[in-house]
């Protein structure tokens, strides 16, 4: 089956030759680590990604999408392994990348005041064209070679947090202010749902894969009761708005959603990633209770880099026992490979995932 075809035949819960997978490295680091010999000297773009899902058996392919990041102005670059990045992004807020160790900061946010946000020009939708029409290459670039290729962009939580208002206040607005809160996702998510629609539209995307991480390992970042009246109807408006452009709708979310897992669902997602253990997040009842409404994207810890041989074994083969029956689920690493994960053992990683995800051996 061509990649394109196996992710769908998973969406529709149907079982094909191989459970789709979708893995990556954490980090340009590791993937420098990992693959370095096998990417030296290749300085095309598109050509590296193509050798990293190639040397992973990837069937899905995904290309930027968040409407801030494309507009970004970089104030600061230096370079080196060591070097980093300081860029503003389109609605003004300023953020900090190092590459080695790899480190990302938010520095500030343009929203001090509620009157701030008033004084925020967005950007014109025309400015978009030149990126989206990149985009649209790039995706021509996967689908001519058979894969599945999805558009990710955050979700309402992580755009406003990231780009107008900084988290920890944000999340005071949540508590003290809701109505602020909607005015500022409003603003923030309007111009992304229309760069959202162009991209698909003029690349012809495969999926939109919405991101947000909405907690820690032990629990949400706000109440159960926030999530369901300010960002539910939000995520739900977004997966009918795509649908409605005939593509699939991806949930991306780290931290323990178990309280609200039931609302995540209910909003239509064709399929919902990490499901990291780590998180409290239990793959097998997950799969019982929604197995037949939503894909399973995931379920592997992403603390896979502190597991010995036998354990990595295990825990990878027990992935397989319980998501691959029935189809309707796709391999993912939470978080992608760490760069401290010992050598061998990534190597013993690749090569056991791409054994154990054939049908029918996958059912072990």
């Amino acid at each position: 089956m061509r990649p394109v075809d196996r992710v769908v035949a998973a969406l529709y819960h149907e079982e094909p030759d191989m459970v789709p997978l979708a893995e990556e490295f954490m980090t340009w680091e590791a993937e420098k680590l990992f693959m370095g010999r096998l990417l030296r000297g290749v300085t095309d773009w598109l050509r590296r990604r193509l050798i990293v899902i190639r040397w992973w058996g990837n069937d899905i392919v995904t290309v930027g999408g968040n409407a801030p990041d494309m507009l970004s102005e970089v104030l600061v670059h230096e370079e080196g392994e060591r070097g980093y990045i300081i860029r503003r992004k389109a609605y003004g807020s300023i953020d900090y990348t190092r590459m080695k160790p790899h480190f990302y900061k938010v520095l500030h946010t343009p929203v001090r005041w509620p009157e701030d946000l008033d004084r925020i020009e967005p950007p014109d939708l025309e400015e978009f064209k030149p990126h989206v029409e990149a985009i649209a290459r790039e995706v021509k670039f996967f689908k001519e070679k058979g894969y599945f290729v999805e558009a990710f962009h955050n979700g309402p939580f992580v755009t406003v947090w990231t780009y107008l208002r900084g988290l920890e206040t944000f999340l005071k607005d949540i508590v003290r202010n809701p109505n602020f809160a909607k005015r500022l996702i409003d603003f923030a998510m309007k111009i992304q749902v229309e760069v959202t629609k162009m991209i698909i539209d003029e690349a012809g995307v495969d999926a939109v894969r919405i991101g947000g991480d909405l907690g820690t390992t032990t629990g949400l970042f706000f109440s159960p009761r926030a999530y369901r009246e300010i960002f539910h109807p939000w995520f739900k408006s977004l997966v009918d708005t795509y649908h409605k452009k005939g593509v699939f709708v991806f949930r991306h979310c780290h931290g323990n959603i178990n309280p609200i897992l039931e609302y995540v669902v209910n909003e239509g997602f064709d399929s919902l990633d990490p499901l990291d253990p780590y998180d409290g997040i239990d793959l097998a009842e997950v799969k019982e209770k929604y197995g037949d409404k939503i894909t399973l994207r995931g379920g592997i810890t992403g603390r896979i880099g502190t597991f010995s041989l036998e354990q990595l074994r295990e825990h990878v083969a027990s992935r397989f026992r319980i998501g691959a029956p029935g189809g309707g689920y796709i391999l993912m690493c939470s978080g992608g490979i760490p760069h401290d994960m010992p050598k061998e053992h990534v190597y013993y990683y690749r090569e056991l995932i791409n054994k154990l995800r054939k049908y029918p051996r996958a059912r072990l």
